[in-house]
């Protein structure tokens, strides 16, 4: 008889960080923005990336994950993984090495799907056209045919509660002083100036 898990859910699926009318703080370098959702959707996986052909003993171009972009007044929230035999290194949006520790960077293999099936320790949000980027780590004796990257989250629709038609000062400061429920969603690394 088969694992009953294998019915529940499948690789990489999470709920949503925020819902229909729920307050978010997108924090953005540093910059942070209080919205409201009006709209959200999952997306079901997909091909954000493919980096190409990898010679032997080699590290790619870093390549921007253009597929991940999202349109104004959008954040996105994905998870990913790579379905070819490279080693994978992240990079925000503005360059800042995702994973860094004193000594190295870490990276993704294609093994994450056992270690990590929800892809908990892959997650990633972005903000608007914000791109982040990938660098692919070949360390076999032999050339990879492609590199490609797989990727599942939402995307999450806002309106503006600072400027525009929707301002509403007392809320923005009740969001502020941690009165009123809000998520907080990082889509940058923390820089030295943070």
């Amino acid at each position: 008889m088969p694992d009953l898990y294998i019915f529940k859910a499948q690789v990489g699926m999470f709920d949503p960080i925020a819902l229909q009318n729920q307050n978010v703080c997108i924090h953005y370098v540093q910059n942070e923005y209080y919205r409201k959702v009006d709209f959200l959707e999952s997306l079901p996986p997909f091909q954000c990336l493919n980096i190409g052909a990898l010679a032997a003993v080699s590290v790619s171009p870093r390549t921007n994950v253009v597929n991940l972009e999202m349109p104004d007044n959008e954040f996105g929230l994905f998870r990913w993984y790579p379905i070819d035999d490279a080693q994978i290194r992240l990079f925000h949006p503005v360059g800042m090495a995702k994973w860094q520790l004193r000594n190295l960077q870490d990276t993704v293999d294609m093994q994450i799907t056992d270690r990590d099936p929800n892809l908990v320790s892959t997650e990633i949000a972005v903000w608007q056209n914000n791109r982040p980027a990938m660098e692919a780590i070949n360390g076999h004796a032999f050339a990879l045919a492609a590199v490609r990257i797989i990727a599942i989250g939402y995307r999450f629709h806002t309106i503006d509660l600072e400027k525009g038609k929707n301002v509403d000062e007392a809320l923005v400061k009740a969001l502020k002083a941690g009165t009123v429920p809000c998520t907080h969603v990082w889509c940058s690394g923390r820089g030295i100036g943070d």
